[in-house]
């Protein structure tokens, strides 16, 4: 059986589109890796590595210190909102079946993967499905207790509860949230209806399924980050959900400081969490008893820095081992003693502009009238603003002059690369007289005479969101000088929180699916139960016009008839104008020549430990 954490025998990258064109570059010793296409993918791509050898003397031998912008915001893997944070949970906690990037299923927490010829899934006579997995026997959490049934099911109860599992919710009630399904049934019942979608029999979990669900197992197979299994007794012990119908309502919305797992972690994966210093850094453990045997490395440090600059020394310096970088900063590294440097890096992270269409608390809102004073908070909610916005970006001179040419423009909210993406989705250009035509329009002209004032945001630390801010506040000024945005910095944890709080006017963040599976992404972007309609306000527009459609995707097998609806949610969410569907991210990272191990994966900064080691 292979090591379950995406292993490298398996694992490819994942496969973009025939407009890439990776072209290898630098100096030293050149290595090219060619991974060639299955019958789905379009094209076959390369990446380049460049390594150039140092004398053996190395710093830190049997610790990988990761150096990164990204800050951490929780260590409660389902409260978690960034791919720069799961990366934590993907380490630390293992699902019940894993998977690679092309998608293949394979055991892990539970022993088998359910198949229709294992008769683990099965179809009832109401037309539900009854889905079955065997839990495997012997599996230690870090605090030593023994992996039980009763460990998934409150996994999942306990997702659900706070509505962070809205698609598994939706499979197993046919509602995308407890919450409505509370205001449908009540309170009792509807938490009777979820106790009674998973039950233990033996020493299996079995899920019940109103109806078919097609992407059930993909979504559940993420190797540990967002859906890896909890241990109960020891949650319950540090103040969590208890898991009774007496004390959900205490539990449904936790913040910050209420929640009793906010600063930790308890699983069954090969590193465990030993320290969180907000803002400065993490430190993992390797946990010896994990059950597919011991990690290579004993310690894994991710480093907070404050920049990449100050990143890049560290690597130079020997002091970090590894660093997620872009073109122009690589060429800083590229060809330097005892640093190896892999360019050219197809990604499945989609990055959008995405607009608040109900901005919520005053910070950033000014006297919240149109004006040179401010912004009213339903700002984004007139279309014909939004759709200015998405005419007022450059998208081009972003991804030639700032990416140097490291990324493609989406077509759409499916990345590039994944089946049902479509290139001939309408799309938004740069056109200031388009720009102009729909801001005139806005609030029936009342914008074009009073003109706004809105604060915006990045990451501190990030010059490519910093950037694309800029290149919108030119451009929109260019249009009307009575049009300001004005540009703020944020911590990581701080940016996050307010995407999270619905504060943040914009935001630059992401669409990074964990599968294959246009619902994966469509969901995440445009149904009320996922992440986006409900942090940036437009749940109400999501159940009027988009959630009927992403639910029958998720019940057929039809792949003609889930390119069809990909299809048209695709348009959907540019006649709307959603987003600002910024680039798809080409990768590059470095790392010292005696890193050993590193696999690539669907987003470079995201690390698998577990193979890691340090030596020549």
């Amino acid at each position: 059986m292979p090591k379950l954490k995406w292993p490298g025998g398996l694992l490819k990258v994942l496969i973009l589109s025939a407009v890439l064109s990776l072209t290898a570059c630098g100096s030293g010793t050149t290595t090219t890796v060619t991974n060639t296409t299955t019958a789905t993918q379009t094209a076959t791509q390369t990446t380049t590595q460049t390594t150039t050898k140092t004398t053996p003397n190395i710093k830190n031998p049997n610790t990988f210190i990761d150096a990164s912008l990204n800050s951490v915001e929780t260590m409660d893997l389902q409260l978690m909102t960034s791919s720069a944070t799961t990366v934590l949970s993907y380490n630390a906690y293992d699902s019940l079946i894993a998977s690679n990037l092309e998608g293949d299923l394979f055991p892990a927490l539970s022993t088998s993967v359910p198949t229709a010829d294992n008769s683990l899934l099965t179809t009832e006579d109401d037309g539900g499905v009854r889905i079955e997995f065997p839990v495997r026997q012997g599996v230690l959490f870090h605090n030593g207790d023994v992996l039980v049934p009763e460990d998934v099911k409150y996994t999942y109860m306990r997702g659900m509860i706070m509505d962070k599992f809205a698609d598994i919710t939706q499979a197993l009630t046919g509602t995308g949230s407890f919450a409505a399904l509370i205001e449908e049934k009540g309170l009792e019942a509807a938490f009777a209806e979820l106790d009674n979608a998973i039950a233990i029999e033996g020493n299996s979990v079995v899920f019940y399924l109103v109806q078919p669900f097609s992407p059930f197992l993909d979504i559940i197979s993420d190797n540990g980050a967002k859906f890896g299994i909890m241990n109960k007794s020891w949650a319950v012990g540090q103040g969590a959900w208890p898991g009774t119908l007496e004390t959900v309502e205490d539990y449904m919305t936790l913040t910050d400081e209420s929640n009793a797992l906010h600063d930790k972690m308890m699983g069954t994966g090969p590193f465990m969490l030993t320290s969180w210093q907000p803002g400065e850094r993490v430190v993992l453990e390797r946990f010896d008893d994990y059950w597919q045997g011991p990690a290579q490395i004993e310690r894994v440090i991710r480093q907070i820095v404050a920049d990449n600059n100050t990143a890049i020394q560290l690597l130079k310096q020997g002091d970090a081992d590894f660093v997620s970088l872009s073109l122009p900063e690589i060429q800083q590294v590229e060809g330097l003693d005892g640093i190896t440097v892999v360019k050219d890096i197809p990604t499945a992270q989609l990055i959008k502009i995405n607009f608040n269409f109900d901005i919520k608390g005053d910070k950033y809102l000014g006297d919240k009238q149109l004006g040179s004073q401010g912004t009213p908070a339903d700002f984004f909610s007139d279309i014909d603003v939004r759709k200015g916005f998405c005419y007022a970006f450059d998208y081009e001179t972003f991804i030639d002059e700032v990416l140097l040419g490291a990324g493609l423009k989406p077509y759409g909210p499916v990345p590039i690369g994944f089946p049902t993406s479509n290139p001939d989705t309408s799309q938004y250009y740069f056109s200031l007289d388009k720009a102009e035509e729909h801001l005139r329009q806005a609030f029936g002209g009342e914008l074009w005479e009073k003109g706004f004032k809105l604060v915006v945001h990045y990451n501190e630390g990030s010059a490519h969101r910093q950037r694309a801010m800029e290149i919108l506040k030119a451009n929109l000024n260019s249009i009307n000088p009575k049009f300001e945005l004005e540009i703020v910095s944020l911590p990581w944890a701080s940016y996050v929180g307010g995407i999270n709080d619905s504060e943040l006017p914009l935001s630059v963040f992401g669409i990074l699916p964990t599968n294959r599976h246009p619902y994966a992404s469509l969901h995440y972007h445009m149904h009320s139960g996922g992440f986006y309609a409900g942090a940036e306000g437009y749940t109400d527009l999501a159940v009027e016009k988009y959630d009927a459609l992403i639910d029958e995707l998720a019940s057929t097998f039809d792949n003609a008839r889930i390119a069809e609806l990909s299809n048209t949610l695709q348009e959907l969410s540019y006649e709307d104008a959603l987003s600002i569907f910024h680039y798809q991210v080409i990768g590059q990272v470095a790392m010292r020549d005696w890193v050993q191990g590193y696999e690539i994966q669907a987003y470079p900064f995201f690390i698998n430990y577990y193979p890691i080691s340090k030596g020549y």
